[in-house]
């Protein structure tokens, strides 16, 4: 089978999108399918063309004149959308001409949807739409012409998948065409390579990009209202961090609270390795790849009962807690401390739990979706 997986980000570019979508493409290889990757040319110091794991990564300009960039002053993005519109659209057709694939599978909708959707317009091909939370999520704040081509995408779609069923419930909400090849194929990770440092147990983390709905905040009230005061690590870094430095120094939180910014993921996972509990407070979480890999380590979680996390977190040791509710979450950490302390090896069944959630499975799932 030949696939052409189209998606907005991509290696070496990190991230959660970048992360399946390179795990998809290398498994799929392996497995001995031919495999493209089309992704956005940005930066633009990528090359046009490498590849990676020996898979072809092709780097266009997916440019559209939109007119939030005049609203934002970007004049030269508007005239550049002119130009590359018409030429990647071009180039995609003819690029789908030469290679003749079996399924184009589109993983997010972003800035490349409109190209696919146009080529799909002018020469119809197999088109699988995989969801992954910001393309459903935010299409609240999106405007009209976003959310015109999220609903002719997923009309036109031959699958649709989604990396969570609450993910695929509100694209059916949002377009009711996609019950009916509408499916859920869940993130997978590949197991967790063992440290030999050793690093003193206890304490909290909480790991993410900082933003509002992240819920660190609520997170930092709720470190304020505990009686036992955990020592608490947040990693990450984003718009909101000067935020929470200046709520964490209000709390009266100084010395119980570390900002260790923005960690490779092996610096992550020594962090969770150290902790005692992992917190996901989020406000919104399509999946919850922080919430499984600390599974992964037999850690116990307590996370919002939002999105995708109950999913994840079904059947585990750990707690979920309704989410911007700072004292149940206190609570809810007080609790779980107790339990680690009274539980020998509380936590250690997450990671059978966990292993539910591999790369291989996640591969048969798309595979699946593309012979449907």
């Amino acid at each position: 089978m030949k696939v052409i997986l189209v998606v907005s980000s991509y290696a070496p570019n990190v991230g959660g999108l970048q992360s399946v979508t390179l795990q998809l493409a290398r498994e799929l290889k392996k497995r001995g399918h031919g495999v493209f990757v089309l992704t956005n040319k940005y930066p633009r110091s990528l090359s046009a063309r490498e590849t990676l794991d020996d898979v072809p990564v092709i780097r266009w300009q997916f440019l559209t004149p939109l007119l939030r960039f005049l609203l934002n002053l970007r004049v030269d993005l508007f005239v550049a959308g002119f130009v590359y519109l018409p030429l990647t659209l071009l180039r995609l057709l003819l690029f789908l001409k030469r290679e003749r694939p079996d399924v184009v599978n589109l993983q997010f909708v972003g800035a490349p949807g409109l190209f696919v959707l146009l080529a799909h317009w002018l020469k119809p091909f197999r088109l699988v739409i995989s969801l992954h939370g910001d393309d459903v999520e935010g299409l609240a704040r999106g405007g009209w012409f976003d959310r015109w081509v999220f609903r002719s995408l997923l009309r036109r779609a031959n699958v649709v998948t989604a990396c969570s069923r609450y993910l695929l419930t509100e694209a059916i909400a949002f377009e009711p065409s996609a019950r009916q090849k509408g499916r859920p194929v869940y993130n997978g990770m590949e197991p967790l390579v063992e440290s030999s440092r050793s690093i003193a147990r206890g304490g909290l983390v909480a790991a993410g990009r900082m933003f509002p709905k992240k819920g660190f905040d609520v997170l930092l009230q709720a470190q304020a209202n505990s009686q036992s005061r955990p020592h608490l690590t947040l990693i990450g870094d984003g718009p909101e961090r000067d935020n929470l430095e200046q709520l964490a120094r209000s709390l009266g939180l100084n010395g119980e609270i570390r900002f260790r910014g923005q960690l490779d993921h092996a610096g992550v996972l020594e962090q969770m390795r150290a902790a005692e509990l992992v917190v996901v407070p989020s406000r919104q979480e399509p999946f919850g790849m922080v919430a499984l890999e600390a599974m992964a380590m037999g850690k116990p979680v307590i996370a919002s009962r939002v999105g995708g996390l109950p999913e994840v977190l079904e059947g585990a040791d750990g707690l979920l807690v309704e989410p911007d509710n700072p004292r149940e979450l206190s609570e809810a950490i007080e609790t779980m401390q107790a339990r680690v302390r009274d539980t020998p090896g509380f936590g250690a069944r997450n990671r059978k739990l966990a292993a539910q959630f591999s790369t291989d499975r996640m591969t048969d799932g798309y595979l699946e979706a593309y012979q449907a």
